[in-house]
């Protein structure tokens, strides 16, 4: 498990060059330029509180891979609060008809997005415990990497509208670090597993398919960010 741990951790580095991340970190763009692509995540951010809350964990957990899943899942179930109060607390909450917003969500601009979501459904409905336990650390990872990014266009943010912000500010990146799975003793735990040679494949490949879905989702809210251009003008480009 040592050698999956470790290519996680090679994912995540290659994964923190993507151009999104650059651009939250860019002191030279407005701040709230730089968060304008928030509604945009609606999809991924709605969809994964499910994935967490319904399709993820099993109880009573078979096993101690099922057991730390559904801690984690529950740790991070009710983060689309934060989402939810960060719009409104940045002013970065359209209105939209229910119809417009359907069509925004279901855009022909956001199918990474959603395909993030249904990617990450798919696979965990035939892992083992174990994968969806490195599946769920990769989410952690590139987690890590977003939210450290996106706190610093937070904080830009945050004198200009006279609010603090949580999901998209310090306390969001703050609480990744208290998570069980961030557990020193857990991680050696997991580190000294032996895994078949079979096991090993399936587990790092769980792992490049996860970050493969996180980059594609990434660079099209790069895509969007860069172009500026609001919810509103998305409504009409649904899913045909």
């Amino acid at each position: 498990m040592k050698d999956v741990s470790e290519h996680i951790q090679r994912r995540s580095v290659v994964f923190g060059d993507r151009p999104l991340f650059a651009f939250l970190r860019d002191s030279d763009v407005d701040a709230r330029h730089r968060l304008a692509f928030a509604p945009f995540l609606a999809h991924f951010v709605m969809t994964f509180a499910d994935l967490y809350n319904f399709v993820l964990p099993e109880n009573p957990p078979i096993d101690r891979y099922q057991e730390l899943v559904n801690i984690h899942v529950a740790e991070d179930a009710t983060h689309w609060q934060w989402y939810l109060a960060d719009l409104t607390n940045a002013d970065l909450d359209p209105t939209l008809r229910f119809t417009d917003a359907l069509r925004f969500l279901w855009s022909t601009s956001t199918v990474k997005t959603r395909m993030l979501s249904y990617g990450i459904c798919r696979l965990g409905g035939g892992m083992s415990t174990l994968q969806k336990l490195v599946m769920v650390n990769c989410i952690e990872a590139a987690g890590r990497v977003s939210l450290g990014a996106v706190a610093v266009a937070g904080r830009a943010l945050e004198p200009g509208i006279g609010r603090k912000l949580v999901y998209f500010g310090n306390h969001h990146i703050d609480t990744e670090s208290d998570h069980t799975l961030e557990d020193p003793a857990v991680r050696r735990s997991l580190d000294a597993v032996a895994l078949t040679a079979p096991e090993r494949a399936r587990l790092l490949a769980t792992v490049d398919q996860v970050f493969d879905l996180f980059t594609d989702f990434v660079d099209e809210v790069f895509e969007l960010a860069r172009s500026g251009r609001a919810a509103t003008d998305f409504a009409a480009k649904a899913l045909r």
